[in-house]
């Protein structure tokens, strides 16, 4: 009967009660007793009070989705965050903060996440769906949601919407069946394991597979190989650069490069030492002046990318992949190579190559030099990528002596840092704040990497910095000691 009323109410409400008045019928089922006040004809107030009685009705009177009880949930081992730790949550992920942004207070979630994470507490039953609305929306939460949420999480997503169900699935090892059957990220993952385990198993696995892989997957697992990589693996890796296919060649180049002792190497430390001579102190490049079929087989593509010229092209990849040992022919050290004068003409190419080649073989000495070299001069992704490459340590040292000297060089490279910042990066920035003229050169960018970067127990400090200085300057720390204040009451919270 509801839904007939229903479309009466409609109807009436639509033209209004003075054109169409609306008579109920006489009613003996659910509607009756809560109908029957309003009379028989229903004039304004009366079609309002029906239509709220029966939208009441139309709810209530649903039948359920579930009709059985599920089964409890497991009880918890863990223990739980503090109570005050789990409010401290609930509020960020409400975004209910008047001195925060909601981006902000999601962030703030998240280091709250990952120390509660790092430290086994778990997050009390009352926020778990706020949790599971976090995951589905920002997957990067996920691992810690699942995490912090515990046993009643999974049993949570289960009984909820199917959005959650990402809180209940768990990535399984590879199995043996997933080479034969899997998506190739299944297949190179099963690769890569097997490999840990049994590099030469992982070999001949692949071998059999060969004849019946394309390319692109081909590359893809050849790249996996790099897991257990040996002397072992260099005969078949030089059979694998005569494959007619460039995506194969490429990806056993790699390899082989990466293969200490390598007669690739030696290859390549060879033709880039014919490339480059010393004149008069200058560090001077000739790029090959054909493309031949020795430099196909190892590797090195003949067609350069829109803008660059062949030469180029050939030049930069032969720079990139010698291996960088082979530099000391000029200079026992990175540093006194790179304080040479490149030629003019093939200078900037000789030195881009040294960078790409600091970066793919992962040598820390010379990332070090061609930071200190190319601030200013390398892109700021470049940049980063050599930072990424340092010891953590020796990138913080370096860091915290060019902050001392020129806050905009560094500053936009801070965030390749391991979060907390080491002690030496802390204690230069504020050094940088404390100082009239640096905290104005860069000073933005620097306190909102730094809001992240130090460590909470540094509030205390931060806060001092603010009270020393001038009124006028105070403002501009405002944020960053309150940042810090809300996460070091995050961890003491969380302890």
């Amino acid at each position: 009967m509801s839904t007939s009323i229903w479309s009466d109410l409609m109807s009436s409400a639509l033209v209004g009660t003075d054109r169409r008045r609306l008579v109920l019928p006489g009613t003996d089922g659910p509607l009756a007793t809560v109908l029957a006040p309003l009379g028989g004809e229903l004039g304004p107030d009366g079609l309002l009070s029906a239509a709220a009685a029966v939208t009441v009705a139309r709810r209530a009177g649903q039948t359920p989705a579930r009709t059985s009880r599920p089964e409890p949930a497991t009880a918890e081992t863990a223990p739980y965050a503090s109570p005050a730790a789990q409010q401290r949550l609930a509020a960020l992920l409400s975004g209910g903060s008047v001195e925060l942004d909601r981006t902000t207070t999601r962030e703030l979630a998240g280091e709250w996440l990952r120390v509660a994470a790092d430290r086994g507490l778990l997050a009390g039953p009352a926020i778990l769906v706020a949790l599971l609305d976090l995951g589905s929306a920002d997957t990067a939460a996920r691992a810690a949601v699942r995490s912090v949420g515990g046993a009643r999480l999974g049993w949570l997503a289960l009984q909820g919407p199917g959005r959650w169900a990402w809180a209940v699935q768990q990535d399984a090892p590879a199995q043996a069946a997933d080479w034969d059957t899997g998506r190739l990220a299944d297949r190179v993952r099963y690769l890569t394991e097997l490999r840990a385990r049994d590099a030469a198993a992982g070999r001949d696995l692949l071998a059999q597979a060969w004849p019946q892989e394309k390319a692109s997957d081909l590359a893809a697992l050849l790249a996996a190989c790099g897991t257990g990589l040996g002397p072992d693996d260099e005969p078949w890796l030089e059979q694998t650069l005569d494959d007619r296919r460039a995506q194969v060649r490429e990806a056993a180049a790699r390899l082989l490069g990466a293969l200490p002792g390598s007669a690739y190497r030696q290859r390549m430390a060879d033709r880039a030492l014919a490339c480059v001579h010393v004149a008069d102190r200058r560090l001077v490049a000739t790029p090959p002046a054909e493309y031949d079929d020795t430099m196909r087989r190892d590797g090195i593509s003949a067609k350069p990318p829109s803008s660059v010229g062949e030469r180029t092209h050939w030049l930069r990849q032969i720079i990139e992949c010698a291996p960088l040992d082979c530099w000391t022919a000029f200079d026992p050290t990175p540093a006194g190579l790179l304080s040479r004068k490149f030629d003019d003409t093939w200078g900037a190419v000789l030195r881009a190559g040294l960078t790409r080649a600091a970066i793919t073989q992962r040598h820390a000495a010379w990332a070090a030099v061609l930071i200190l070299d190319g601030i200013g001069r390398h892109d700021m992704n470049e940049l980063r990528e050599l930072a990424a490459v340092m010891p953590e340590q020796d990138l913080a040292e370096l860091i915290a002596a060019q902050l001392r000297r020129k806050v905009d060089a560094v500053v936009r490279f801070l965030d390749v840092l391991p979060q907390p910042w080491p002690a030496p990066v802390a204690d230069a920035v504020l050094d940088c704040l404390a100082d009239t003229e640096r905290r104005r050169s860069g000073w933005w960018q620097l306190l909102r990497h730094a809001e992240w970067g130090f460590d909470p127990a540094y509030a205390g400090k931060a806060r001092a910095l603010h009270d020393s200085l001038p009124t006028s300057d105070q403002q501009l720390l405002v944020r960053f000691t309150t940042m810090l204040q809300i996460r070091l009451d995050i961890h003491q919270e969380l302890s």
